[in-house]
């Protein structure tokens, strides 16, 4: 499978913080936005792992509705802080963005 380059949005929902990976339409919550994204790299994982063993790359590759893409151009850049977290190896590049609403 290719590497994919991702778009994640942060998002607030009651108390925790939503990761949402456009391109593959999974979503983590976390206490604060770093363990949002930890949460979403790791169901990214698990996702690509559990697609490669099904040979069935469209298990992971199922993008989010449109409303999250339009959210993604109204949403401030944002850089995770580094904290010992890694990319998937299915993901070559991510560029995260916070919407302040």
């Amino acid at each position: 499978m290719q590497t994919q380059s991702v778009h994640v949005i942060f998002y607030r929902e009651d108390d925790y913080y939503v990761a949402h990976c456009l391109e593959f339409d999974l979503v983590a919550q976390g206490q604060n936005l770093n363990d949002a994204f930890k949460n979403l790299l790791d169901a990214i994982e698990l996702q690509a792992t559990y697609a490669l063993e099904s040979d069935d790359p469209s298990i992971l590759f199922n993008p989010a509705p449109a409303e999250y893409w339009r959210m993604l151009g109204l949403a401030e850049g944002y850089t995770p802080e580094p904290n010992g977290w890694r990319l998937p190896a299915i993901v070559s590049r991510v560029d995260c963005a916070v919407v302040t609403t």
